[in-house]
């Protein structure tokens, strides 16, 4: 599985088109068991890449695609959502430094630096019900070359089985069980568009 410069952003522009789409999904789930804004913060976020990566037009690599997406989405944003997104393109902004394309095993330890970064900056394991229980099954099964779209899918209904531990949803306890999370949905969306490019 090889990702390019161009593929990259052939996914964003598309999973951005995939947040506006679920916008009133993710922030009815937002209202049941969060603040109710993540799929506006989202939408408002992702619309904003969409808009820079249309009129930036090629970049000279993944690494200054990465450096800017993160850096748009850290700004554009808001909420816990805005650092964590933000923080996995800074982290592949450092991976992906210098290169037209990745693949193999460099490719993996890009994803899982990201998903190290978005553990460390929302101080959350796997198995709590955020984002992080999609980014580490993908990041998995891309170290092993794996399906990811059946990961992806795996992981979303494993996900919302789960009883929230971690952030604004662990206030609601037990109630979050048989829910979707919105993270962990609007991460499939946006993973799930990068699967499709590695896929091929």
């Amino acid at each position: 599985m090889k990702l390019t410069t161009e593929q990259l952003r052939s996914a964003l522009i598309k999973a951005a088109e995939q947040i506006e789409q679920h916008k009133d999904e993710l922030t009815d789930l937002d209202r049941e068991i969060g603040d109710g804004d993540h799929g506006i913060n989202m939408s408002r976020g992702f619309q904003a890449v969409q808009k820079t990566l249309e009129e930036h037009g090629e970049y000279e690599d993944l690494g200054a695609l990465s450096k800017e997406v993160g850096m748009t989405l850290i700004k554009t944003v808001g909420g816990a959502s805005g650092p964590l997104y933000g923080t996995a393109f800074v982290k592949f902004a450092g991976a992906f430094k210098g290169k037209t394309e990745v693949e193999g095993a460099e490719l993996a330890d890009a994803f899982h630096e990201a998903t190290e970064g978005i553990k460390s900056r929302g101080k959350s394991e796997f198995g709590q019900k955020t984002m992080v229980d999609i980014w580490t099954p993908f990041q998995e099964a891309l170290s092993r070359e794996g399906d990811l779209k059946a990961a992806i899918d795996q992981a979303l209904a494993d996900t919302k089985a789960r009883i929230a531990t971690k952030g604004r949803a662990s206030y609601f306890g037990e109630a979050t069980e048989g829910v979707q999370d919105p993270g962990s949905l609007s991460s499939a969306l946006l993973l799930g568009e990068i699967a499709e490019v590695l896929h091929g």
